[in-house]
């Protein structure tokens, strides 16, 4: 492949992935806010009558565009992060490639892509930016009905005020643990699931229909769901407004002492409600969007 088509490809994969990535963002919003307000200390004793009632609580308490708290962040952090998701799937899996079987494992090059891929998403704009989405989404309405934290500037200028800027960076190595777990499973799973539907196709060379992408972004995105739980509390916990915790290790204790084990997977039904079919939607989108983005001139 020439440099100027490989460039072309990377521009296709980060355009695609962005436009993939916001629109299974606004689809699938309202279960982040509930999943973290589960997770979340502060919240999630008053939501402790299961997910319909949780939902119906927010609406009925705070208005339906409540159930959208915090989209902007989101918004801000889908593009570099799903971009560079695909970006990276698309630079790093063919290094990796070459290295299976000599250097490393058989089948494990869209693991390690997204191991290095997680890792660049969480250190930049992912940690941030969720830290304000996770204060927007558990800022419950006060006695005068009026929030503290309005806009995404505003959020992070009232963090930095009140907490310092290195608040902004708190939960930095559970986000970079979920972010790289998280693009392991899910490319490994992905791939390997695309593998079977391409094997078992009658003509290989015509491209897969969407609902074998979608099949596979929404089974690979499952096993994300539940296995990639407990960073992402975890997170959730050390982003959290009054957070006593000093660190990773100190809140991983802490929640295992005074909570139990099963408290590291608060809110994972909510992830496989949010992952799994937003899985499917992004990853259906996002292998339209490429190749009608390949194949436009």
């Amino acid at each position: 492949m020439s440099t100027q088509s490989k460039n072309k490809s990377l521009l296709n994969s980060t355009m695609a992935g962005a436009g993939a990535g916001a629109v299974e963002v606004l689809i699938m919003q309202p279960t982040d806010v509930i999943k973290t307000r589960f997770q979340s200390l502060r919240a999630a004793s008053l939501y402790n009558q299961g997910i319909w009632r949780a939902f119906t609580k927010v609406v009925k308490d705070e208005g339906f565009l409540a159930l959208y708290r915090g989209t902007v962040p989101v918004l801000c952090i889908v593009g570099p992060r799903v971009s560079l998701q695909y970006m990276g799937l698309a630079m790093y899996k063919p290094i990796f490639e070459k290295l299976e079987g000599k250097v490393i494992p058989s089948h494990s090059s869209a693991g390690l892509a997204g191991v290095c891929t997680g890792i660049t998403q969480a250190v930049t704009l992912v940690t941030p930016l969720e830290a304000i989405k996770v204060r927007q989404q558990t800022d419950l309405l006060n006695a005068a009905h009026e929030r503290k934290y309005h806009g995404i500037v505003q959020t992070a200028r009232t963090m930095i005020k009140n907490e310092g800027f290195l608040s902004l960076y708190n939960g930095l190595i559970p986000t970079v643990v979920r972010q790289s777990w998280g693009l392991l499973v899910k490319f490994s799973g992905y791939i390997e699931i695309k593998a079977i539907f391409e094997a078992t196709a009658n003509d290989p060379s015509q491209p897969l229909a969407p609902w074998k992408h979608m099949v596979s972004g929404g089974l690979a995105n499952v096993l994300v769901a539940v296995l990639n739980s407990p960073p992402d509390v975890v997170k959730t916990r050390m982003q959290d407004e009054g957070s006593t915790h000093r660190n990773t290790w100190q809140c991983i204790k802490s929640m295992a002492r005074e909570e139990g084990f099963r408290s590291f997977f608060r809110g994972s039904w909510l992830r496989v409600i949010r992952v799994a079919p937003g899985g499917a939607i992004q990853f259906a989108m996002y292998e339209q969007l490429s190749h009608w983005l390949e194949n436009r001139d």
